[in-house]
């Protein structure tokens, strides 16, 4: 089910890309990333599964769920400055047509995934978890960013409905999973309001 939603979430991804013009690339973003660097931190969904996949598999995971990625190695714990580079240096990299770069990367992704047994397992930044909980994670990134887009470009983003609420049910879990839930439940059933600058990751 994941890699579904990973695959229709890449699209939409791909879709808002494509929207736009040749003369916005670096325009504001997100931020303090222009729309290239917003574009190479988003692409990089595709990349590191790629990457993972290409090392060797665990015997065992040592983190089960999603929200546990995110908990773990996200929230709070991940130099913002670091991030902002990254996404920098991917936007760079996918050089004068993007489009030309993240279109042949989501192709070897998904023939990737294709062909993965269930229940594989990757390891992850010196941890290992189940192939379809990173792509949980994944997915959320896709979606958040693709969202971010098109909000810089003004069009607005058609996410299907299995990504879009998988990605909702997980910022709900690291919401519990990191202290926020409480929170998040009462302003979502109308029993209070989001604090400024709120976020779950």
């Amino acid at each position: 089910m994941h890699s579904e939603n990973f695959l229709e979430a890449s699209a939409a991804f791909v879709d808002v890309v494509r929207d736009i013009p040749p003369t916005d690339w670096e325009r504001p973003g997100l931020g303090t990333w222009s729309l290239r660097s917003l574009v190479g931190h988003t692409s990089r969904a595709l990349a590191t599964v790629e990457e993972y996949l290409a090392l060797d598999e665990p015997e065992s995971a040592t983190l089960g769920r999603a929200e546990e990625y995110f908990s773990t190695f996200i929230t709070g714990a991940t130099d913002p400055g670091q991030v902002a580079r990254r996404g920098v240096e991917a936007g760079e990299r996918l050089g004068p047509d993007p489009l030309a770069v993240i279109l042949p990367a989501r192709e070897r992704t998904l023939a990737l995934l294709a062909a993965q047994r269930p229940g594989r397992v990757i390891q992850v930044r010196g941890a290992a978890l189940p192939l379809e909980e990173y792509l949980r994670t994944r997915v959320f990134e896709l979606v958040v960013h693709t969202l971010d887009i098109g909000h810089a470009i003004g069009r607005e983003s058609h996410i299907p409905q299995a990504p879009l609420a998988d990605a909702v049910l997980l910022a709900a879990a690291i919401a519990g999973a990191t202290g926020s839930g409480t929170t998040l439940l009462e302003a979502l059933t109308g029993r209070g309001s989001l604090p400024p600058g709120f976020s779950v990751v």
